[in-house]
């Protein structure tokens, strides 16, 4: 028995006290010749029972919602006097960088044996806080309040908005504190949460009692309650997506109940999704699924992934403004992450507690492989997106990564990855120069570009859907972590296709690429090309930001009162003299106005003289000619009749065929 011990101290410290069936797994080859499973099972079960502490108790009181405050109340159970490091949650999982926000921490107090106890920040990481427990304590009570911000102050769940006076997402990572050297799954916590009188909520952990607006649940680890949001709102529906049972659901909060009413071709996406996603990437290692949809124009619109839900904040008009259709391809990517993130994860993003940095080398898989079924292929396959608008979508991402991406010329995509725990608060001009976070959208086109590989290379009869099936599917019906490395990757597409994958990707992300890959689009069927007709896509994000795109054409990016958002270095515009926060007040003596612009642009095609700009600078008026005539080079797919179209197949639903009524 010494053995067992030795190792299951191994497991807690490396681990934390994982589901016994999850240890079993991990012990199988070594132990099987040792004991019977059962005997394993039996003494692993007393051993963790016998070492288990008990749970940290916290209450939460989130009714203040007129002051965006909520009030964290914890028992942290302790063993002994002398040190101890309390750490408040930093490396958020799904932000993929050092983000909980440390700032949003107010009035924090510890007491133990009813006695104040003096804290102190760490010197060098202030999510740390120093303690001196006292001789005879046996817990040490925290106390401190979450300040929800009021406007977004960077990007990240915990610096923008949580909170309306009619609606809620309680993130519990924001709400405690826990034992610094302690393994995410070996902390146990009992939460509970007082919510606004009257109000309703959903999360993906069913409560053990709920008593007017006092919600209680049963102990689990820190690191499934970290993963289990709570949605609450006084206007709030639930829909069951999955026939009669709860399986999969959606869950609306809205500031009236005008804006909980979805359409009805949707939901009957929605519906299908859960099909299709299964026939990709295997059944769901969930218990139940709930998309916790917050609508609300007062938070900063965006999705974080969870193994049983989705925290998606989305705008008030999200079911109602046709421009707002081109979000609804969220609620496939943050599904598609409970694969493709949580269950299977890449090796440095799967930490031992919330302190451990992480590294993110390998989001390209993690959310490019993503960016390429929930926003493109399950969308098209579930008839969230027509096909024509699947296309316009495609034409978009080709045109930004070809056109808009100088900087490909001295950043590799694989930096844009693994920079990003330092980049994700970059400005938003001369995204162009730096690159942005081409990792999602260019990994879509290289993920493309694998896919229509493997089926050329063998007759059509895999795909990267088998890749995914056998990559992504596993025996376990709740939350599991299964880390992978780039070598298991590379391993399975191998299993499937026979080719240097290796070189594949060293050549597409790792080395410097001045040209973007193109290469699944031609080889699908398809041919980028450019003109002055409108593509769908661009038309409603432009309707929906007041971001106007002639990126292709002069090279800027505009708002609807002038202002240059930014400039492609190299474009006509940038040669000219524009800038980025310069304002365009007239183009060829008309006042700045975007159907201007753009039939100015059209005019130039058959006239030889430049595009008159004048632009302010600060207090300098300046006027700027623009040697451009080739049109307004709107982005499109067109059909290359001379090459099968993959394309076609690729989008085609796999669990039957869409009606024209069905399909949006």
């Amino acid at each position: 028995m010494k053995g067992y011990s030795a190792l299951l101290s191994t497991l807690k410290r490396d681990h934390g006290l994982m589901p016994i069936s999850a240890v079993v797994t991990r012990l199988t080859p070594a132990v099987m010749r040792a004991a019977a499973l059962a005997s394993v099972v039996t003494f692993l079960a007393t051993a963790s029972s016998a070492i288990a502490a008990p749970p940290i108790e916290l209450v939460v009181d989130a009714r203040d919602v007129t002051h965006g405050i909520q009030h964290a109340h914890l028992v942290i159970p302790v063993v002994r006097a002398g040190p101890l490091t309390l750490a408040y949650p930093e490396w958020i999982p799904g932000e993929h960088r050092p983000n909980g926000p440390i700032t949003q921490i107010v009035n924090l107090t510890l007491e133990a044996n009813g006695r104040s106890v003096m804290w102190k920040r760490d010197r060098l990481d202030a999510f740390l806080f120093h303690v001196d427990v006292p001789p005879g304590a046996q817990s040490i009570e925290v106390r401190f309040d979450y300040v929800s911000p009021s406007v977004a102050f960077g990007a990240g769940f915990g610096k923008t908005p949580n909170e309306t006076k009619h609606l809620l997402i309680l993130l519990f990572n924001q709400l405690l504190l826990y034992p610094a050297d302690e393994p995410a799954a070996a902390v146990e916590i009992k939460p509970s949460v007082r919510l606004p009188d009257g109000w309703q909520f959903d999360g993906a952990l069913p409560p053990e009692r709920v008593q007017g607006g006092l919600i209680a649940w049963p102990a689990v680890s820190l690191s499934i309650l970290v993963d289990s949001p709570l949605l609450a709102g006084q206007y709030l529906r639930t829909i069951t997506l999955s026939g009669t049972s709860d399986k999969v659901r959606m869950t609306l909060a809205a500031e009236k109940p005008s804006e909980l009413t979805v359409p009805d071709n949707l939901l009957s996406a929605l519906r299908r999704l859960p099909a299709e996603t299964s026939a990709v990437f295997g059944a769901g290692h969930y218990r139940r699924y709930v998309w916790l949809t917050s609508l609300s124009d007062r938070l900063a619109h965006d999705g974080l992934e969870h193994h049983e839900s989705a925290d998606v904040r989305e705008s008030e008009a999200l079911f109602t403004a046709a421009r707002d259709a081109i979000d609804w391809t969220v609620f496939p990517h943050e599904y598609v992450h409970s694969w493709n993130g949580k269950y299977r994860r890449p090796d440095g993003l799967a930490t031992r507690n919330y302190q451990q940095p992480m590294a993110t080398d390998l989001l390209w898989v993690y959310e490019g492989l993503t960016r390429y079924y929930g926003d493109f292929v399950l969308s098209a396959r579930s008839g969230l997106t027509a096909p024509d608008e699947a296309r316009a979508y495609l034409a978009f991402v080709a045109a930004q990564m070809s056109e808009d991406r100088p900087g490909r010329g001295w950043r590799s995509l694989a930096d844009t990855a693994t920079s990003v725990p330092a980049f994700a608060d970059a400005p938003a001009e001369w995204i162009g120069l730096r690159r942005g976070a081409d990792y999602y959208n260019e990994m879509l086109l290289i993920w493309l570009e694998a896919d229509v590989a493997i089926r050329r290379a063998t007759g059509r009869r895999r795909s990267l859907d088998d890749v995914c099936a056998a990559f992504f599917s596993g025996p376990e019906r709740a939350p599991a972590i299964r880390p992978y490395s780039r070598a298991d990757v590379i391993e399975a597409l191998g299993a499937a296709a026979p080719m240097d994958w290796k070189r594949f990707f060293t050549q597409r992300i790792d080395q410097i690429a001045p040209r973007a890959p193109l290469g699944g689009l031609s080889a699908s069927g398809w041919t980028l090309t450019y003109d002055d007709r409108p593509n769908p896509f661009v038309e409603a994000l432009e309707a929906k930001t007041s971001l106007y795109d002639l990126s292709h054409s002069l090279g800027i990016w505009v708002r609807a009162d002038g202002t240059i958002q930014d400039v492609v270095p190299g474009s006509a515009a940038f040669e000219a003299g524009a800038a980025p926060g310069s304002r365009w007040l007239a183009i060829n003596g008309h006042p700045f106005a975007i159907a201007e612009a753009r039939a100015a642009i059209v005019r130039a095609e058959t006239a030889p003289g430049p595009i008159d700009l004048v632009v302010r600078s600060d207090d300098t008026v300046r006027d700027l000619r623009v040697n451009y005539h080739r049109g307004l080079r709107n982005p499109h797919l067109t059909r290359d009749p001379a090459t099968p179209d993959l394309l076609h197949q690729i989008m085609a639903p796999r669990m039957g065929v869409l009606s024209k009524e069905s399909a949006r």
